[in-house]
């Protein structure tokens, strides 16, 4: 049986201190027909001489951009210079198992998309002892509502079908491309999770999303928190306004709550809203009910300017 084109987007930016290991493991994939997309996002360290080096391999599309997008936007032109029937998501500095593709291939099945869970190491690749689902809810996911404050479907784990692009490009300008692609596939086919680790997801200083083990301290600024409050109200409107969402009657309500944040010291009518649908809200949470419940109390706090 003639198995499908597979592509593989590996997007890159100033990688070159762990871009050499990753390259290595995708190139040793099981899976047979691979297409691999290398997208380089005006790097100016090594990072394309290394690329250049595999120039020559058989189904490999080399791109340098002329000028820095984004990690977001460049893995968004990396995914329409694919062909594949499948398009799986890679970062610059993990690793990936030698069946990782044959593994999510197998398991999609009728899903929109398939991702699966990864085992943390630092930056030397020793063991962390830690995965990611020690820190998400990591399930088969069949609504949209999850999405909207919260994602634990990260790039590197994931694979969709190519249909997905014509519902996902282009992204939202200013948020993340495997949550949006998630998203959208809960409003296809769903999304099926697959519990195998098959990636060593790399933690270290220069990650370009977000570190998993260090978090940031402090508290936020009046001003950086109304501007969280504005993101976040954007994105609300954007899933309202999703052309296939299937939850819209709850972003509809969502909105037109979220939004009485800009004039009221309070909104109670959010408060209880939120609670009422919480349970799906904090669907990939692992935090305990009363921890779900201090943190709803902080949604339904007010942003007035004034």
């Amino acid at each position: 049986m003639d198995l499908p084109l597979i592509s593989i987007v590996l997007c890159t930016y100033n990688g070159a201190d762990f871009l050499e290991k990753q390259l290595q493991s995708i190139y040793a994939q099981s899976y047979p027909n691979l297409e691999i997309i290398l997208s380089d996002d005006a790097s100016s360290d090594a990072t394309k001489n290394i690329l250049e080096k595999y120039k020559n391999h058989p189904a490999t599309i080399i791109n340098f951009n002329k000028k820095n997008i984004g990690f977001a936007k460049n893995f968004e032109y990396g995914a329409t210079l694919s062909t594949g029937e499948y398009i799986a998501f890679c970062d610059q500095d993990d690793i990936w198992m030698p069946q990782k593709i044959e593994k999510l291939y197998a398991a999609i099945g009728n899903h929109s998309l398939v991702y699966s869970d990864s085992r943390l190491i630092d930056e030397n690749e020793n063991a962390l002892h830690k995965n990611l689902s020690d820190f998400r809810k990591l399930q088969n996911i069949y609504t949209s509502k999850g999405f909207a404050f919260f994602n634990a479907v990260s790039g590197h784990t994931m694979m969709a079908k190519r249909e997905i692009l014509a519902y996902s490009l282009p992204t939202p300008a200013g948020y993340y491309h495997d949550w949006w692609f998630a998203l959208q596939a809960t409003n296809l086919n769903g999304v099926k999770f697959l519990d195998e680790k098959l990636t060593l997801y790399r933690q270290h200083d220069k990650n370009v999303t977000e570190n998993i083990i260090v978090k940031k301290l402090g508290s936020r600024t009046f001003s950086k928190r109304y501007e969280v409050f504005l993101h976040e109200l954007k994105w609300i409107e954007i899933l309202a306004n999703n052309r296939i969402e299937k939850e819209k009657c709850f972003y509809n309500k969502l909105h037109s709550l979220f939004i009485l944040k800009k004039t009221q010291y309070y909104v109670w009518p959010l408060f209880w809203f939120l609670l009422k649908n919480r349970k799906d809200i904090f669907m990939f949470s692992k935090k305990k009910y009363t921890s779900q419940f201090f943190e709803i109390r902080k949604y339904a706090r007010g942003e007035r300017t004034n």
